[in-house]
């Protein structure tokens, strides 16, 4: 059971802890952002498998989505966005849903995560509009969170172990959401190996509702092979090669937060170039490429997560997210 206990802890860091680019980016150039996101892609999904180092095999996926939606509008697109809960008029932005599906002991655990952003206000790009969380264990939902921002404030309802809290939670002029940040953080255009930032976000779980405030750092880069999916690129001579797995040069960034143990911060690997993906001509296959051939360019791909943890005996152990798989294929219920 202890074992359960650390593991669940840590799978939860990526719904509870992880935070999401928000309003008042000072620390990038708007306009990067909307490069980053738009360019006539209405959907990106990307797959991780999720690994403990403290047992054998895999534990699960984590996927998360991309979904690009135009502005309500009653007569030429009457289609609201749902996020979880709450149900938005919204202005034309995109929904961010993480899943992530594990499976410890013979318990399953499952955990989603929403947020919506809403392009630009005329001045700052991609806030966030309503966010949302839920937790469930062998199909039980033991943890369901609603938010909705308010300028610089945060009103959310939760639902934990049978009780039911409502509040809301003030934040500073850099601040982020705290359910999609690591996909949110490709549109930073001032990447670099000395890139870093600080901003706070409203921590909303069963043991804390609070304002937390964390630092996100690069410390250089670092090459990850043998992804478990094809793509092309080339070779010295200029040639286009296949390979059945891939490499990707990335970033190495450190999140911490304040509070914690002082080193217990996760690893984020974010690719130094684009990745350049495209459907095939049936649009049943999205094909992948690591240099420039003219297809949709897909900057600073999260290619990997870490989170380090102790477990019961006090050995360090960690829990890592690798990219599996990347798809521009939205499910027929998401096509607009």
């Amino acid at each position: 059971m202890k074992k359960i206990a650390s593991l669940t802890a840590l799978i939860i860091v990526i719904a509870a802890f992880a935070v999401t680019f928000a309003a008042c980016n000072n620390a990038t150039t708007q306009g990067q952002l909307v490069d980053a996101w738009k360019e006539g892609r209405p959907y990106e999904k990307y797959t991780y498998v999720v690994d403990d180092s403290a047992t054998e095999g895999t534990e699960g996926t984590y996927v998360s989505e991309i979904i690009y939606h135009a502005a309500y509008n009653a007569d030429t697109n009457p289609e609201k966005v749902d996020v979880g809960d709450n149900t938005l008029e919204q202005r034309e932005g995109y929904l961010i849903r993480s899943t992530l599906n594990a499976t410890l002991d013979g318990k399953t655990y499952r955990y989603v995560t929403e947020c919506y952003f809403s392009l630009t206000n005329g001045t700052n790009y991609l806030l966030p509009s309503a966010t949302y969380r839920s937790e469930t264990v062998d199909d039980t939902e033991v943890l369901k969170m609603n938010g909705v921002y308010n300028g610089n404030s945060l009103s959310y309802t939760l639902v934990a172990d049978g009780e039911t809290k409502s509040g809301s939670i003030g934040l500073g002029s850099v601040f982020y959401d705290n359910n999609e940040f690591h996909q949110s953080l490709r549109g930073v255009s001032t990447f670099s190996s000395s890139f870093s930032f600080a901003f706070s976000t409203a921590v909303v779980n069963a043991t804390e509702q609070a304002a937390a405030s964390l630092s996100f750092v690069v410390s250089g880069t670092e090459n990850i092979e043998k992804l478990a999916f094809p793509s092309v690129g080339v070779n010295e001579e200029g040639n286009e090669i296949g390979s059945e797995s891939t490499s990707l040069n990335c970033y190495v960034a450190s999140l911490s937060r304040s509070t914690t143990v002082a080193g217990a911060s996760q690893k984020l690997y974010y690719t130094v170039d684009p990745v350049y993906a495209a459907t095939d001509e049936e649009g049943t296959v999205t094909n992948i490429a690591t240099y420039d051939n003219g297809w949709w360019a897909l900057p600073h791909v999260l290619v990997r997560i870490v989170e380090p943890y102790n477990d019961a005996d006090g050995n360090a152990q960690s829990v890592t997210y690798t990219l599996s798989d990347i798809s521009l294929i939205p499910p027929a219920d998401s096509a607009e």
